[in-house]
This record gives C-alpha cells, structure tokens and sequence, in this order.
C-alpha cells in the first residue's frame, strides 16, 4: 500500500501540511476529503492496511439510501460512487492505484456519514451567525468510531449502536417518514376558507379535515356517523394538533388552525428535514438527565433517565433581543438574588425607589434591588455560565404566562413553576418543597452548587412530534429557517474547520541557568532573597498567638476559609465572593438592549434588561480574564469564579467533619448564603412617585466595581512596619496601582494563604483588619467585623485574602 501511505502521511500529525489535499473525482465534480488528516491517523494506526472490502462497501451503500430518512441527500455520502466501486469491482482490482482510490472514498463517505449524524451536515454558526453555538467535533472521537465500525462484524449495527438517538430525534424521524409516505402517494387536497368550526358545526369542510388528521397525525375515528359533523372526538384531535402547533389549544378550527392545517407538502418536508438537522447540533452524547427548553413552543421540560417528568411554561426573547440556541450545563441555583439597575433606567429616576439600595462605587452610584417578591428575577435563578449572558430565572410578571405567544423577554428564560423546577432540578430530598420555600421566606440571598451539573438544551425548532410521530410546525418566529432550508442540499467539501484535533504538546524551552541560592552558615541552602521577606510571613502574632488577618469589601456575604482541622481555618482557595461576582459580570456581558419601567412600556412588548453587578466585589487575578467580547469574559470569570468555589466545597467538607459532624451526604453544597447588598450613602433624595417597578431579563450595560480597601497596618498584622494602605479596585477586578502581593500573608504548610475574617456589617468605606478576635476598634475608631466561629464554617466557602504590604 505503499501509493496509500504516500497520500495520506504528509498529513498526520500536522495542522498545516505541506501539499494540497487529494481530491475525490464524483461524477463531474471534485471534492476534497472531509478530514485528510483524520484519515491519515486512521490508517498511521492500520499501518495503512486497507479496510474495505465488498460485504462493508454493501452495507455503507445501504446506510447511505436509507439517510433519506434522516433528512439527508444520499449524494452526502458519495451513493453512487460506491455503487459503481461494487460494480466495477475496484476493491479486488490489480490496478493499486483504483484500489487506493476505491479504499479513500469509502472511507471519507463513512467519516461524513458519523460526522452528519453526531454533529450535523452544516456549520450552525455559518448559518445562524451568533444565534447558534456548537463545539467542534471531537477528532478522536470520530477516528475511534470509524475504528469499531470498521473491526465489527457488522457495520451498519455497530453504527446504529454508536451513533445519537435520543427521543424527540426519533419522534420527529417517525414523524418525517409519515409526511414522505404521504408525498409518495401523491399528497392531499387543501382544505377550503369559510367560518369558524365548533362543536356541533356541520360543514362539508369536516371529512378533508379529519382525512388530514388522518395522515399526518395518525387519527383513528372510527365509525362516523354524520360525517359532516364537528364533534367533540374531532375537536379533541384539533386541539393536540393545536398544541403541537403552538397554537392556543380550544378545538376551533379557525384562521390560524386551517392555515396550520393547509401547510404544504413540500413545506412540511422541508420544515421537519431542517429540524432534524438542527436536532444533531446539540445532541451528540446526551445524557439520560437534562432540561429542554423549547424556545419556539415557549416551554421547557426535565428529562430523567430518558423520560419526561416535568413541564412548564417559559417566555422567551423577542424578535429584537432573540434567545439563542446552544448547549451547556446548569451548575448552580441562586435562591432571592439582586440585580443592578443598568444606568439607562436608573437615571429615570431623581431619588431611590422603594426595594432598592443606592450604592456607591468608583465615584458613582448604583441602584441594587434587593430580593424580594418584586425582584426582576424573581425568586430563584438557574446559572449555566455562558458567553452569552443567558440563564433561566423567576419573574414578577406572572400574567404573561397566560399568553400563548410568550417572546417578551430580553434573552433570558423566564420559568412559569421556578420554584417546582429548583426541587427537580436539586434532585435531593434536603431539598424539598417545604426547605426551599424556607430558603424563599428568609430573603437572603443564597447560593447552591450542585454537585452533578445537569446539561441544558436551549432548543431552537419550528417543527417537533411526540412519540407518536406526530408533528406540529411552529412559526419561525426569529425568521431563522430560510438560510438552512436553502442550504439542506447545498454539497459540504470539508470539515477541517469543524473537527478539532488534540495538538501534541511543543518541545519545552531550556530553562535558563540560575544562580546559585545562597548559603547559610550552618550549610543550609536558604532562599536568595531580603531577609525581610522571611521573618515568618505571616507568622502568628508573638504576644497574641492570632494568626494575622484582612478584610476584603464585604457584599454582605456570610463567607470564611474552610476549616481543616476544626481549630485554624482553612488555607483560602477561592475568591472571597468570586462566584456572585463573576455571575454579575456574565449577567453584564452579552445583551445591550435597555429594559423600561413597566409604568411606561406596552404590555404586549415588555422589554427588560438584567444585570447584577456587585459594585463592591472583586477578586485577585480578575485581569488575566479578559476576552474578545463582554461576553466572552463574562464566561471566563465565571469559570475562575467555580473552579474557586469547587475548591471551597471540599475544604467546608473537611472542616463540617472536624467541627461539627459531617453534613447530610444527600444536600448539595452550599456556596454561598449571601445577606442583602451593603447600602451606599444614605443621603440620596426620596424617590420619585410611586410606578411599577422596572424589570429585567437580560444584561445591559456593566457597572463598574471600584472599591476602596486598607489592608492591615503592621499593628495589626505584625508584618513588619509598612504601613496600611488604600488600594482602588478598576472596573475589572484590578488593583489600580498595585502596590503589594500576597507574599506576606501567612501562608500554611503547602503554600496557600490563610484566611481572613470577613466583616458582615460594614459601615466605614476604609476597612481595616483587627488586632485579634476579642478586638473592638481600630485606632481610628472603625469597628472590627466579627469573628465568624469554626461552627459556621462548614457551610461557607473560601475567599481570596488581600495581599499583604510589601
């Protein structure tokens, strides 16, 4: 096989290889292999033996006809030129080259085949640009697939075995060959205009109806004895027509209905093919467990162990801030959060209005409503952090649900049952109704990390069946169908842009040579640095014993280190308030749109913007997160933020066992239970007359986070003489002028820093650390924040300690 392994070695291993790809002749067209460089691995691992032979090449012709069902052109897998290779008999040919060439397009028609099925035959993002989001297909994943599909016995089961096929796929398919069958036979007669059908009509219009429901969706009715007659068994067939079409669901056959029920053959077809596809952007390895949000049938469900368990309803985005389709995993609950004013709204306002908080940061003042009944998020919030600023969350507005179109929102999902979905989607019994209504009661802002994050399908479908394969097209409210239903046929030549490889890692640098570390007298090799710097950094105070502490500003969250021991806290992993920080620059990151006060918007067009920007809050590293794109940070930070909390969750593991007896295995954990957001200056003007409170969905604009910070004089601290000094937090999480590290705080045995006393009750804007847990002021008179005992530490995450002076 030497012609073989010359034409697909240059291209293992390399990302940009040195000739032009090989070229398959189809007919009057060239086209390039999908992925030369995933074919070049597969056969590097065969040793480039060839894999085909004629019972394979049978049994890939037969899946390629049978695509059709699927949605697919056969022509995506090279259908007839793997007929004429079995006619020819090109496998078993002398000529090695026609070997060679027969070997290559069987096996680039198999990687298209996995690749479409896994992943979809187009990019989405080329399509829906900005609307649809889909990771890139995994390389190893496919090359493994064509392995085992290549070494079974049988190809085609091993592929069916292999290959995604959850529910609503498989209902839509069954649905899809219904509507081909009825095409096959010739299709169907329209269905006349007139008046409005109830119950006990008589129309002649009722038998092309029922003959309708017939074929399309399977209905049976028997006996008829009037067959002109609207009854009621008739009625309730149009109303499950009705729901599945997102229609309002009363059983009378009016405009809307007959217009669902005239909807073309061709249409219909083309329709179900587009959403079939759509369907295998999302779905490869889906999970037994996940939330879907049908965005086009304003709803959403939960899935456990592959069967549906729950629903209810959603509003979605309007037309103008559009909720996009992509897939991720919900990995924490906020029970009674706040949210930040965008600037646009508050400045509508000459005074604080009542439920909010005026707060000062950078210079600047903020409003924060506060958790409440009127919160513009509502009660709870499901955090999936993104780069787009979405998430599913409560709302005050509780008559739109009433609505059978429900596009009002400013991107976000809004929850009819969000308290019913916080029991499902928490899944212990720690967590049942009575608890989070508790939670709900108290106020407090509280944080819940799951300990298993659960996938979520943001669903964009304008036509979805049930399991009996009957289909209900939906309106394309976001106009997205025309540019995929133009290109279902259109030929795809490569995936190289939608395959991702896993690179070899580059060949380290040499590290430079050091100079040597100096010598203590006794021999001991110490380190080459001021001696300054090693007086025990950290070290417990001589006189007291008490491990040196700081403050960080406190966005009134109930938040210490871990204890490890039941006695010291912890050794801090995580920012102090990283998680509630980083949610509220997502939240800030992706929608610009401006929501308005409800006094002065139409309530058929409710527009509302969400943000929840903590404008006392930052953490350490905050800098090394920027991106692209708000949104793109947004996501980043909140990633640092969970990485964070995930280390506080095993240190609050450890010390719940040391000080107090471990926690009921069943709860999740708890990561934060933040209390209300500090109040900034209390001389703000009284707000302007009463109006309906502004409401929010989605983010705006970000607010800044600027906030001042004395980190502990050497009093305090015995960290040497410096003394304490005021550093100004930027918009980014950043100090301004950075002038200290962490290097001096105390530091346990593994390097980490140890924690610090967090103040929940703040009043002065300079902070300043105590001189030990018994301590009532500073020298300034400022009051000390209280020491937080080991006995609450077991349900508190870390936080990231100030740098100590230099």
């Amino acid at each position: 096989m030497a012609d073989l392994r010359a034409t697909l070695s240059p291209f293992a291993h390399t990302k940009q290889p040195e000739i032009d790809p090989p070229v398959l002749a189809l007919g009057e067209r060239e086209i390039p292999l999908y992925s030369p460089r995933l074919l070049a691995e597969l056969y590097a691992e065969r040793d480039y033996r060839p894999a085909w032979d004629a019972r394979r090449a049978e049994a890939l012709l037969e899946l390629a006809r049978a695509s059709r069902g699927d949605g697919f052109n056969p022509d995506d897998f090279h259908v007839e030129a793997i007929a004429a290779i079995l006619d020819s008999g090109d496998l078993q040919s002398v000529d090695a080259a026609r070997r060679d060439t027969a070997e290559l397009l069987l096996s680039d028609a198999l990687l298209r085949y996995v690749h479409h099925f896994r992943f979809g035959k187009h990019n989405p993002e080329r399509l829906n640009r900005g609307w649809t989001f889909q990771e890139d297909a995994d390389a190893d994943q496919l090359q493994a697939d064509l392995a085992r599909a290549l070494a079974a016995a049988d190809l085609s089961a091993e592929l069916d075995a292999l290959l995604p096929n959850p529910d609503f796929y498989r209902n839509l398919k069954k649905g899809y060959q219904r509507y081909l069958a009825i095409a096959d036979r010739g299709g169907w007669q329209d269905i006349p205009g007139g008046p409005n059908l109830n119950v006990g009509a008589k129309d002649p219009r009722v038998p092309l109806i029922r003959e309708h429901l017939e074929v399309s969706d399977g209905y049976a009715p028997g006996f008829v004895a009037e067959p002109e007659l609207y009854d009621e068994d008739l009625a309730e067939a149009i109303k499950g027509f009705q729901r599945r079409s997102g229609l309002a669901a009363d059983g009378v056959v009016g405009p809307n209905t007959l217009r669902a029920l005239n909807f073309p053959l061709q249409d219909r077809l083309l329709a179900i093919r587009a959403n079939l596809e759509r369907m295998r952007w999302l779905y490869n390895d889906l999970p037994s467990d996940y939330v879907f949000v049908d965005l086009t049938a304003f709803e959403l469900y939960l899935v456990r162990n592959d069967e549906e368990v729950w629903r209810t309803k959603g509003i979605i985005g309007t037309v103008e801030n559009q909720t996009p389709m992509f897939r991720d995993e919900i990995e924490h609950l906020v029970f009674n959060p706040t949210w930040t004013l965008p600037e646009s709204i508050a400045k509508k306002y000459r005074g604080v209005p009542s439920g909010y908080t005026r707060v000062r940061s950078g210079g600047r003042y903020y409003l924060v409503q506060q958790p409440g009944p009127r919160n513009a998020l509502g009660r709870v919030k499901f955090m999936f952090p993104n780069g787009h600023a979405i998430y599913l969350h409560d709302t005050p507005s509780r008559h739109l649900f009433g609505r059978a179109q429900r596009a009002y929102s400013h991107g976000c999902i809004r929850v009819h049952q969000p308290l019913t979905l916080a029991q499902h989607v928490l899944n212990k019994p720690a967590w049942d109704d009575a608890e989070i209504n508790r939670v709900v009661r108290r106020g407090r802002t509280r944080y819940v990390h799951m300990d298993e994050h659960l996938t979520v399908l943001l669903y964009y479908l304008t036509a979805k069946a049930d399991a009996e394969g009957r289909v209900g097209f939906r309106r394309d409210i976001y106009n997205r169908d025309r540019r995929l239903l133009a290109a279902l046929d259109q030929p795809v030549d490569s995936g190289a842009e939608r395959i991702a490889f896993v690179e070899p890692e580059p060949e380290p640098e040499p590290e430079p040579v050091l100079d040597a570390p100096a010598e203590a007298a006794d021999g001991e090799v110490v380190a080459a640095t001021d001696a300054a710097d090693d007086t025990a950094a950290g070290a417990a105070d001589p006189v007291t014993g008490v491990e040196p502490t700081a403050s960080v500003p406190a966005h009134s969250s109930e938040v210490i280190a871990a204890s490890g021991d039941g006695g010291e806290s912890a050794p801090a992993t995580g920012p102090a308030d990283a998680l509630p920080q980083a949610e509220a620059t997502a939240e800030t990151g992706a929608e610009a749109a401006e929501a308005e006060p409800e006094a002065e918007a139409e309530a058929e067009t409710e527009t509302e913007a969400v943000t929840e920007t903590a404008a006392t809050e930052s953490f350490p590293g905050a800098d090394a997160a920027q991106a692209e794109s708000p949104g793109r940070a947004a996501s980043e930070l909140t990633e640092a933020a969970e990485g964070a909390a995930a280390d506080a969750t095993a240190a609050a593991e450890a010390a719940s066992g040391a000080v107090g007896g471990s926690a009921a295995a069943s709860e999740p954990a708890i990561v934060a239970d933040d209390a209300p957001v500090a109040e900034g200056p209390t001389d703000a003007p009284e707000p302007a007359a009463a109006g309906a409170e502004p409401e929010a969905d989605g983010a705006t604009e970000e607010q800044p986070a600027d906030a001042e910070v004395s980190l502990p004089s050497a009093s305090h601290t015995g960290l040497g003489a410096a003394p304490a000094q005021a550093l100004s937090l930027d918009a980014d999480g950043r100090f301004a002028d950075r002038p200290s590290r962490v290097g001096n705080v105390a530091a346990d045995a593994a390097g980490r820093p140890k924690p610090a006393h967090l103040d929940l009750s703040v009043s002065p804007s300079r902070i300043a650390a105590p001189a030990g847990p018994d301590a009532g002021s500073d020298s300034a008179g400022n009051a000390y924040p209280p020491v937080i005992r080991a006995s609450r530490i077991a349900d508190e995450p870390p936080l990231w300690i100030l740098p100590g002076d230099e």
